[in-house]
């Protein structure tokens, strides 16, 4: 009979660091950003966002969310803008939040 694997358990920082989410996204555009004035200006009004630099049709942006719930619904409000053909990750990452705690 195979034993079953032991696995260590999880450090606390990987329990911890789910809280608070951070996303680096572009967001690409159907043509150049400059173009989706309005969509740009959608994304300005929510607050957890900070506007990137643009080329293109590529816009850099930032989402700071509090809860991972959050983080998901505002990718799924940059995904339904107008003129937005692909949202791609650029990186994710998970700073501890010691009120969450």
């Amino acid at each position: 009979m195979l034993a079953k694997p032991q696995f260590p358990t999880m450090p606390l920082l990987f329990t911890k660091a789910s809280a608070v989410p951070i996303s680096g996204l572009v967001v690409t555009f159907q043509s150049s950003v400059t173009e989706h004035s309005e969509a740009v200006e959608a994304l300005r009004m929510i607050p957890e966002i900070d506007i990137g630099e643009s080329a293109g049709s590529k816009l850099a942006i930032v989402i700071d969310s509090e809860t991972k719930r959050r983080d998901q619904e505002i990718w799924n409000t940059v995904q339904q803008l107008p003129g937005v053909i692909d949202l791609a990750v650029a990186m994710v990452a998970f700073d501890e939040d010691d009120q969450a705690n």
